[in-house]
């Protein structure tokens, strides 16, 4: 592994760990609300990428793999808002009658 490989993998696991720690703060030092939500999904979607990128290497795969792994980290993120934003009708949909 050449030096500046490994200089990058470190920038990024630092990168990781940092987003990390702020969502962590985030989530702990705010009262629960739409913005807290918003921005720890943010999160998800940012650190996915990074790992899919450098950690995986799926950055030189076919573009559907990388693309379908991108899909989600995208997706999950909005799911999980969603349901933040709309539990009772999530509720209702969900409900067997």
């Amino acid at each position: 592994m050449l030096a500046s490989e490994k200089k990058r993998i470190n920038l990024f696991w630092l990168i990781l760990a940092a987003l990390t720690l702020l969502a962590i703060f985030v989530a702990e030092a705010a009262t629960p609300g739409h913005f807290i939500t918003l921005v720890i999904c943010l999160t998800i979607s940012i650190k996915g990428r990074l790992v899919i990128d450098e950690f995986m290497g799926l950055r030189e795969a076919k573009p559907i793999i990388r693309y379908t792994i991108h899909s989600y980290f995208i997706l999950l993120p909005i799911f999980i808002y969603l349901c933040i934003i709309f539990p009772e009708i999530l509720a209702q949909l969900t409900t067997i009658k």
